[in-house]
């Protein structure tokens, strides 16, 4: 026989845990420079690097470090270049980690929304059947989660709806 109430997630994270992830990420977000957000408007703009416009950047870098001091004027900064390539370059190592938590944290929480879900529909129902037999309190029970189903113009059918 199968397993009628599937759960591959059964789990929730310790008080302790929750904590020390929030640290974390906040510890993390603190170390963001504060002058570092844009506006929509800006994020919008253009102007930011490709991989075409990485590799010039670090062409460009490199013919800095060995033929640009004597060529540049004194105004031009190679080590604000620098220094913005090193952050970049940081940053993008960041991004990825953090994209690959935020992809493993929404893969879970869909898990346990599948299954919660999942879980849910089958105790409706067991109340609908219920209600139906003429159990004590189930018709009430049923009344108030058919709501859902109502709202979605299909009756008490259990299709899905977003």
């Amino acid at each position: 026989m199968s397993n009628l109430n599937p759960n591959r997630l059964n789990v929730t994270y310790p008080v302790a845990d929750m904590t020390l992830m929030k640290s974390n990420a906040n510890a993390t977000i603190a170390k963001i420079p504060a002058g570092a957000t844009l506006t929509e408007e800006e994020r919008a703009s253009g102007g930011d690097i490709n991989v075409d416009n990485k590799i010039f950047v670090d062409g460009t870098l490199n013919e800095l470090n060995s033929n640009g001091a004597a060529i540049m004027p004194a105004w031009f900064s190679i080590a604000n270049l620098a220094t913005d390539v090193t952050f970049y370059d940081q940053s993008e190592e960041l991004i990825a980690l953090y994209q690959n938590i935020v992809l493993r944290l929404k893969d879970a929480q869909r898990i346990a929304g599948r299954e919660a879900l999942t879980n849910a529909r089958k105790a409706y129902e067991q109340y609908k059947s219920a209600a139906d037999g003429g159990v004590a309190g189930a018709q009430a029970s049923y009344d108030k989660l058919k709501v859902r189903f109502e709202k979605a113009g299909g009756g008490a059918t259990l299709k899905e709806t977003p």
